[in-house]
């Protein structure tokens, strides 16, 4: 019996380290062929220049960077960005000092999320070979594959907040009171990333004490109350950092950006919605015998994030089928809103391949739309060459991007 078992677990840990191989391979082949290093330190990372002032005893800045969204408060100079990733920034600067592998700090968040999304697909009931498979395909396969090409402070923000999300939710599928607590920490260090991600804080609590139901019964809540401590302190220490910067605990810094306080209606407004919306409906075009696209405020999302049209498809299917839960539910509502709030956004991104602030969603979505539900053997075909279609795609558009602005 013990040499099956082994066996088995030489399988398993093929199928995982193959997949990882892949997306390794992906990750480093676009650097060469850009001549990015991997070790490089960006000199758009404001995380570690937030880090170096907090050794220096300081939250503001000794001066303004122009190249930089820095904001201005009362004489002051802010990052204007939530702080978590200067946490990890922090630790890296005392072997580093200001010169952090920045690059190799989005990388390793490409691969953690990985390993996240093959445990996700594992819980979900996914063999070893399609759980790599899927996880590649979570990373791969969208626009991840290029925003996490630089070690600026958005690309270190969207890819640790991408991470920690998926962090939270293979926590959540995972029994006992340790899985559970730990999945409403890592979502409120996601929150220090991106703040619209606590739009996954309901569905995340749901899913948290219907683990502890399972083991506890009717002093569920009771065991609840006390994981809530750790993540409470955490959003606390948000608040107070804010405010001790911006006389605000909700604001951030973007605010005071000359982009936004020269805006008439500001960074989020429902105005800026249907602008949003149509830059992220419009389609690629060929020019000079190439396939090219729109590099500004998003393009077609659902052909360079295809987790949209299959999460859509899966929960409808579930739903037609009487097999949608009540927490289905509850994520479906929580992606929609979140990508309505992010509609709202004045720049939604700027200058990039594809819908990048669109890939805050995937985590959820991936996690829900691995719903053990039967698929038939043309739906399987038709998903398997839609993830194989975003992998290679997102591969060339990232190449072709970063070939035209660097």
């Amino acid at each position: 019996m013990l040499e099956p078992i082994r066996t088995r677990a030489r399988d398993h840990r093929a199928a995982f380290y193959i997949g990882l191989l892949l997306v390794a391979a992906i990750y480093v082949a676009l650097c060469a062929s850009l001549d990015l290093g991997i070790l490089d330190h960006s000199p758009y990372d404001s995380y570690t220049l937030q880090a170096m002032a907090w050794r220096d005893g300081r939250i503001a800045l000794t001066q303004d960077y122009s190249w930089l969204e820095i904001a201005r408060f009362e004489g002051k100079y802010y990052i204007s960005f939530p702080p978590f990733p200067s946490a990890p920034m922090l630790l890296l600067s005392f072997v580093f000092g200001e010169n952090t592998p920045s690059r190799a700090v989005s990388m390793a968040m490409v691969l953690l999320s990985y390993g996240f999304g093959y445990a996700i697909a594992r819980k979900r009931g996914l063999a070893r070979a399609p759980s790599a498979f899927a996880a590649a395909f979570l990373v791969a396969g969208c626009n991840m594959a290029e925003y996490a090409l630089y070690g600026g402070v958005w690309n270190i923000a969207q890819a640790m907040a991408f991470a920690l999300t998926a962090g939270a939710f293979a926590a959540a599928l995972t029994k006992g009171k340790l899985a559970a607590g730990g999945s409403l920490v890592l979502i409120a260090c996601a929150v220090g990333c991106r703040p619209l991600q606590a739009a996954y804080v309901p569905i995340l609590l749901t899913m948290a004490y219907q683990s502890l139901r399972e083991r506890y019964g009717r002093r569920a809540l009771r065991e609840l109350l006390p994981l809530l401590i750790a993540p409470a302190l955490i959003a606390a220490a948000y608040g107070l950092y804010n405010y001790a910067r911006f006389r605000n605990p909700l604001e951030f810094g973007h605010t005071y950006l000359p982009e936004f306080l020269e805006s008439e209606f500001g960074q989020f407004d429902w105005r800026y919605m249907g602008t949003n919306l149509r830059n992220i409906l419009r389609l690629p075009f060929i020019q000079d015998g190439r396939l090219s696209f729109p590099t500004a405020y998003g393009f077609a999302f659902w052909l360079c994030n295809p987790m949209y049209p299959l999460y859509a498809a899966s929960y409808i299917m579930a739903e037609i089928a009487g097999e949608a839960r009540a927490r289905d539910r509850i994520v479906f509502a929580s992606v929609a809103l979140h990508f309505a709030a992010t509609l709202c956004h004045k720049s939604f991104g700027g200058v990039q391949f594809g819908t990048r602030y669109l890939c805050d969603m995937i985590p959820a979505m991936y996690c829900f739309w691995l719903i053990g539900r039967r698929r038939g053997r043309i739906e399987r075909g038709v998903t398997a060459a839609a993830m194989v279609w975003a992998i290679g795609f997102n591969a060339y558009g990232a190449w072709w991007f970063h070939q035209l602005v660097r």
